[in-house]
């Protein structure tokens, strides 16, 4: 046993659920960069994360933080006799077919197999099983107290209004204008001054090109989707020139002032184009449609629903303690696979570059008796 929380215990068979579940999330989240953060050829206990913490105790801790919130969670929810819902019933029955499928798509012989390449040894489908059933009977409950007690539009204002200097400066006004969809095509003007801004007559040329591009959109079908045609053959927005120009959700503030100011023009209707210069160029815009949704009110409402599922679980970490025997953990190994190979490709490397340069001295040696025997 490595802790104990209310009725439930975790035992050495279970942490490396918990343990390597952090680990992976983490690993993911980074990917590619991972070895910029960690020094990913020595083991995680021996390097620091922070100055009281190695990178195996930091993820130790988040584990056990995890298994107490699904621990006190799913215990209350038995208390007060919760049912999973049928979604989630469902995606238990299914688990183990779909850790077979799983396994034979990556080559393992069993789901077993499959998931002890990522947990360890001790972790079976059983075993994973019993920590799903667990995640999703505590993380369900939780939220069916949050969905419970829904905050009153005063509620969530009053929340923004609390808070408002730090949605100030995430640019979260509170503007009640509801989110729009929008086009657009973006020219860049081409020359620069030496002072770096665009001359006078590169913005000349991108103004005559952009009206240009919105004048043939005009003489064809003139439709939302001949314009998403012509900003995926013309645009230079990174962000938006493969996908027709979109951009979906825009919010009043989230765009620089002249493009903001056309979207939220209180006469704009859909089907709506126009020209508007920024500092990135000219915009050939298309208005697709309002939303229903405003912004700064359903930030607010998230934070709010958040922060009361944060003290919710803070009371039933607090109901539930847990008491810790860390001195029996017995830690897997996350990195061992992928250090291993890793070593192993820098000791071929090194050997083919010693074998390279053995290859090189001899080659050299003989040039050198060639041109011995020559010059005799």
């Amino acid at each position: 046993v490595v802790a104990e929380c209310g009725d439930m215990t975790l035992t050495n068979r279970d942490l490396p659920v918990y343990y390597c579940q952090q680990y992976l999330s983490f690993a993911n989240t980074y990917g590619m960069y991972l070895s910029y953060i960690m020094d990913t050829t020595l083991p995680l206990d021996q390097q620091m994360y922070d100055e009281e913490n190695t990178w195996q105790q930091m993820f130790l801790n988040a584990g056990l933080s995890m298994f107490q919130y699904h621990a006190a969670a799913a215990q209350e929810a038995e208390k007060n006799g919760y049912q999973l819902s049928e979604a989630s019933e469902q995606t238990l029955a299914e688990l183990k077919d779909n850790l077979q499928s799983a396994a034979e798509s990556y080559g393992f012989e069993s789901a077993d197999a499959y998931l002890q390449n990522s947990f360890g040894p001790s972790v079976t489908v059983e075993v994973y099983q019993e920590f799903l059933r667990r995640a999703l009977l505590g993380t369900e409950y939780l939220n069916s107290l949050v969905d419970a007690e829904q905050p009153t539009d005063a509620e969530i204002s009053q929340y923004y209004d609390d808070n408002a200097e730090t949605y100030a400066e995430n640019r979260v006004e509170k503007i009640d204008k509801p989110m729009v969809n929008v086009r657009h095509i973006l020219v860049m003007p081409a020359e620069k001054n030496e002072d770096g801004t665009y001359t006078d007559e590169a913005w000349a040329e991108a103004e005559q090109k952009a009206q240009e591009l919105l004048d043939s959109w005009k003489a064809g079908e003139a439709t939302e989707e001949s314009f998403a045609a012509l900003a995926n053959e013309n645009s230079e927005d990174p962000g938006s020139s493969t996908n027709g120009g979109l951009y979906e959700d825009v919010y009043p503030g989230q765009m620089v002032d002249s493009f903001d100011a056309w979207c939220f023009d209180e006469a704009r209707q859909p089907g709506d184009t126009g020209i508007v210069k920024t500092d990135y160029g000219y915009h050939v815009m298309y208005f697709v449609s309002k939303g229903e949704e405003i912004f700064w009110f359903e930030t607010a409402k998230g934070d709010l629903l958040s922060e009361r599922a944060a003290d919710l679980e803070d009371a039933l970490r607090e109901k539930y303690p847990m008491e810790l025997t860390l001195e029996n953990a017995a830690i897997f190994d996350v990195q061992a696979e992928d250090r291993a190979a890793a070593n192993a490709a820098a000791e071929e490397a090194a050997q083919s570059e010693t074998a390279s340069d053995e290859a090189g001295d001899t080659q050299e040696a003989a040039a050198e008796g060639t041109q011995e025997a020559a010059n005799e």
